[in-house]
């Protein structure tokens, strides 16, 4: 009904909009049969086909309601054309760029601005498919393209063009973090969650010790979603190895679009994007699988802990994971040009409870050689039917607490207030008039003796936070949660009788 509503609306609204519609469809096909005789064919077989097949019935479903979702979201609110991922891999298979409006200004010109006349990027996104046909259904792939569009954003002054679902709030929340703090903009720990006074301390991405990224430094980012941050690091770190890890595989496919569109040639050779959910030390045969939804309205919260009515069936996608230990995705991810045995510089954790498989499943020796942590812990968001055993969530939290961050903001780390927390480093980049640039520190010796470094506990770290601890790890069942049967059974929601 509601899509009947839409439907309806949109005929009326836009009574000249079939007619302008029809007029951009006999361009593309005449600019299709004209590159199709001069056109040298793509490498990928039945790829090509595919997509020119789909390209034209893509446009069909413009003019009277799109397969998902309806007519009305392909066009913004000036009524212009938006085009999707889908059609990106039409235009990219062919070699063509839509005709350029003679009417509309630029910035409502619906053309894209990924760069598909070079060679490189037309060829990467062709092998991108190629991809992603192997490893993901063809449902899902028609599914995710048709949801998403191309929006222009910034990441700390850099112009990018981001492919996201619209009126995705996960991608909305994300781009706040990742801007946070620059040129006067608000400061965000996480999606909504402005920083509370005091937590300005707090390692930030674009404030990472310089020990920590560059050449032959490794930053694995664990529930990585559309590859923002990826990207970010990119940008302000250069030639650090990132290693991107993403269990749905929608959203696997749009971060290495937005790989594509917006990172270069080079910059992409630092990339390494891996389709995998992280298992424990017990799925050493990396044939596990878990049931996760992800949700394009919320991008950045792909779980496995969903409440049932909230699933939408017109947009939500329910997925299978393969789950794989971490020490498989690395050596699977790592490049041959990094050296051997190179441990994580930094490891960022934002997986929606993945952590719990994660972090008791490292070696002591590999988790101690980890710089670095960042991220947060979820047992105070996961519903208590689907939490993990609270032995395996004490392995976990003694562990990341012992990281900066963790002790200073969650929760779960004042179950162990006499616990040695790693000195804060000095941050090597300072915030002037918006621009980040070196700053002036002193050298190692110095640093390690500067009351920068001196020793702390939790309690120490977290001060006010512990408050009201002892209700709220009891509220939460922190030590009474017997067993692992919850958050191993293989379902993606939360039974309707649980919190």
């Amino acid at each position: 009904e509601r899509w009947q509503k839409e439907e309806e609306q949109w005929n009326n609204n836009n009574g000249n909009s079939n007619r302008r519609l029809q007029m951009e469809l006999d361009s593309v096909q005449d600019a299709v049969e004209f590159d199709m005789g001069q056109h040298q064919g793509n490498e990928n077989g039945d790829g090509g086909d595919f997509m020119m097949d789909q390209m034209m019935d893509d446009f069909g479903d413009m003019m009277g309601g799109g397969e998902f979702g309806g007519g009305s979201d392909y066009f913004d609110n000036k009524t212009q054309l938006k085009l999707t991922a889908r059609h990106l891999f039409c235009l990219a298979a062919e070699g063509i760029t839509l005709p350029k409006s003679t009417t509309l200004d630029e910035s409502d010109d619906p053309s894209i601005h990924c760069d598909i006349d070079n060679f490189e990027t037309r060829e990467s996104l062709l092998n991108l498919w190629s991809s992603a046909r192997a490893q993901i259904s063809e449902d899902i792939i028609k599914k995710t393209l048709g949801l998403v569009t191309e929006h222009k954003e910034t990441l700390r002054g850099h112009d990018v063009h981001v492919w996201y679902p619209n009126r995705d709030q996960g991608s909305e929340g994300m781009l706040r973090v990742l801007n946070s703090a620059f040129e006067g903009s608000l400061t965000y720990n996480f999606d909504s969650e402005p920083a509370e006074e005091g937590q300005d301390d707090l390692y930030r991405f674009w404030d990472i010790p310089s020990q920590f990224v560059g050449e032959n430094k490794l930053f694995v980012d664990v529930g990585s979603a559309l590859g923002f941050t990826s990207m970010l690091m990119s940008y302000e770190y250069p030639r650090t190895t990132v290693v991107s890890i993403e269990p749905a595989s929608p959203s696997w496919l749009i971060q290495n679009i937005n790989f594509r569109c917006n990172l270069s040639e080079e910059q992409r050779s630092y990339v390494h994007p891996i389709l995998a959910g992280v298992g424990t030390k017990h799925h050493d045969d990396n044939d596990s699988m878990m049931k996760m939804v992800w949700k394009p309205s919320m991008t950045t919260a792909t779980r496995n802990w969903n409440i049932e009515r909230d699933f939408d069936f017109g947009q939500d996608i329910e997925l299978t994971v393969h789950l794989r230990t971490l020490r498989a995705i690395l050596a699977e991810a790592t490049p041959e040009d990094l050296p051997l045995g190179t441990p994580i510089s930094v490891l960022n954790l934002d997986c929606e409870g993945c952590e719990y498989n994660l972090i008791p499943s490292m070696h002591e020796t590999s988790f101690k050689s980890i710089g670095l942590i960042l991220g947060r812990t979820n047992w105070g968001f996961i519903p208590t039917s689907k939490k993990p055993s609270s032995e395996r969530a004490e392995d976990t939290h003694k562990r990341v607490c012992t990281h900066y961050n963790f002790a200073r903001r969650c929760k779960e780390c004042c179950d162990f207030p006499t616990l040695p927390v790693r000195p804060r480093l000095p941050s090597t980049t300072v915030v002037e008039n918006g621009e980040f640039g070196d700053a002036d520190v002193e050298d190692e010796a110095n640093i390690s003796s500067s009351t920068a470094l001196e020793s702390k506990t939790v309690a120490d770290v977290a001060g006010s936070m512990c408050d009201g601890f002892d209700a709220w790890a009891e509220e939460n069942q922190l030590h009474d949660v017997p067993d692992d049967y919850g958050w191993n059974e293989m379902s993606a929601y939360v039974k309707m009788d649980s919190r």
